[in-house]
């Protein structure tokens, strides 16, 4: 079976997977650093090298990129972050205000937040699942 491309009607085609792989350039070098440098004790030279390491990629390559599914690691993390700004938060009101403190902002915040946490769950998943294949299929 022949397969021609719709565009041009060419029969040379390449694989997808092929054509991104081709795009990808990997580099390492290390690179010698000399400088000078003035400071209260006086000039000094300072030498030493570098360890460089990159990755280049041609538009084709780019444009050909397999999608990525977004990391629940990275859902964990923000939760944990903004956790802690609010107890923050929280700590900073209670001392700056007169004794009885409120516990509500406590209360709402353990009311809310394991929702909050379970829709950007949901949103994660169904990314996950449903867009990710779609894209990659």
């Amino acid at each position: 079976m022949d397969l021609y491309c719709p565009h041009c009607n060419s029969n040379d085609l390449k694989n997808v997977s092929l054509a991104y792989e081709e795009g990808l350039y990997a580099s390492a070098s290390i690179r010698p650093i000399m400088g000078f440098l003035l400071g209260a004790d006086g000039p000094e030279i300072f030498a030493g090298r570098a360890r460089t390491k990159g990755f280049h990629q041609s538009e084709t390559s780019r444009l050909l990129n397999p999608p990525m599914k977004w990391a629940y690691r990275k859902l964990v993390l923000w939760s944990g972050v903004l956790s802690m700004l609010a107890l923050f938060a929280y700590v900073i009101h209670v001392n700056s205000t007169p004794p009885p403190g409120s516990s509500l902002p406590v209360k709402l915040y353990v009311v809310f937040a394991p929702f909050v946490l379970a829709v950007a769950a949901v949103v994660f998943s169904r990314h996950n699942r449903i867009t990710y294949r779609a894209k990659y299929l």
